[in-house]
This record gives C-alpha cells, structure tokens and sequence, in this order.
C-alpha cells in the first residue's frame, strides 16, 4: 500500500528502506502493517505519477483533507526526487492541504548535501525524529547502518536547525522511553526555535 488514511490526514508510504533500525519500531514485529494496512512494498517503489494518482485519487474526490505526510515503514528523504516532484503537485493543485514530512534527519548524508533548500520549495512542516540529546544514546537506541554511524547525531540536530532557518515549521519528537530523559531535547528543540512533541512509545 502506498497511500493510506489517519484522521484527516493522508500518508504517502515511499519507501521500506531506512538508514537506522530503531530498536523501538515496530515494522519488523508489526510484519509492517499500521491499523490495518500493509505497508511492505513487495514490488519496485512507487514511481511519483504512481503517488500522485493515487493522491488524486482521494484529493479529486473531495472531502475533508487536512494535510499530506511523507511517511511510512522507511525514511522517505530517500525517495527526494519523488517526493519534491509530489510536494511541488501538491502546492501547486492542492495549495490548502498542509503537507508535512516525517524524519529521521539523515537525509543530508543520504545524499551528501543539504537538502533542506529543496524541501522548503514544498514543505509546511517537518517532524524530525531525534528521541534523545545523547549523542552515546542515539546510537544505541536508532542503531544507525555504519554509514551514518559517526556522524548521524550531528548530522539529524544540523538538519532540524536548517529546517527552522528556511522557514518550514520544525518539530522534534522523541519516543517515551523510561531510559531517555526528554528534558535536554525539549530545550534543545526551543534553542533552535522548533516545537517539541513526545511521542507514547508503540505496542
């Protein structure tokens, strides 16, 4: 499934491949199903014509959409080609549905640039998802492939501050986690002129 429905929200599902493999997700114990939908991408990733038809499926139709969000079982800054082709239809046909990307903030090493200028032709807002201030702690709890290993902790709090800087609505989010104090992300967060939000850990 490449698009699927919470609230008045539609998701668009690019991607299974991510850089990190958070011990707290729940892809692998879910068998990638999100309340009833299947978001394991048997078949090639979804071309952006593929995403935009069904995009226009629901939007076409009517009805009350409040926002369009990159996100699904994989870090969608992989797809960045897709997804600004889909962002810029969006803005341009859909001007009123919010369109928001959800993050992990490693898409400048991804693709060994900033990519944040890109992002700000289309994008509302951004949740960048650190879920700690502890550079020692972030490695254990995200388990970051070797590429992004040792610069990944920069490299996602360099990205949440570049998203504020152009102007796109930036929020830090953290999972609950008893072993995580939330606190020094928070600030860390307010310092950079971003919102913070603690996510209740999935089960």
């Amino acid at each position: 499934m490449i698009l699927y429905e919470k609230g008045r929200a539609l998701y668009l599902n690019l991607t299974n491949r991510c850089p990190v493999s958070c011990g707290f997700c729940v892809k692998v114990p879910w068998d990638y199903r999100f309340e009833g939908n299947d978001l394991r991408l048997k078949g090639p990733e979804p071309t952006s014509a593929q995403l935009i038809n069904a995009l226009e499926a629901k939007l076409g139709a009517g009805g009350d959409w409040r926002e369009v969000v990159f996100c699904g079982f994989g870090e969608s800054t992989f797809r960045l080609d897709e997804m600004t082709k889909v962002g810029l239809y969006l803005k341009t046909h859909y001007p009123k549905v919010k369109r928001r990307l959800n993050t992990v903030g490693l898409g400048d090493l991804i693709w060994g640039r900033n990519i944040v200028p890109e992002l700000a032709r289309y994008l509302d807002e951004v949740a960048v998802s650190l879920n700690t201030a502890d550079p020692k702690q972030w490695i254990e709890l995200l388990r970051p492939a070797p590429a992004y290993r040792d610069a990944g902790f920069a490299a996602s709090r360099a990205f949440a501050a570049n998203c504020v800087k152009a102007g796109i609505r930036t929020r830090v989010t953290a999972v609950e986690l008893p072993e995580v104090d939330l606190k020094p992300l928070e600030l860390y967060a307010k310092s950079i002129g971003a919102d913070f939000t603690a996510r209740p850990i999935l089960a």
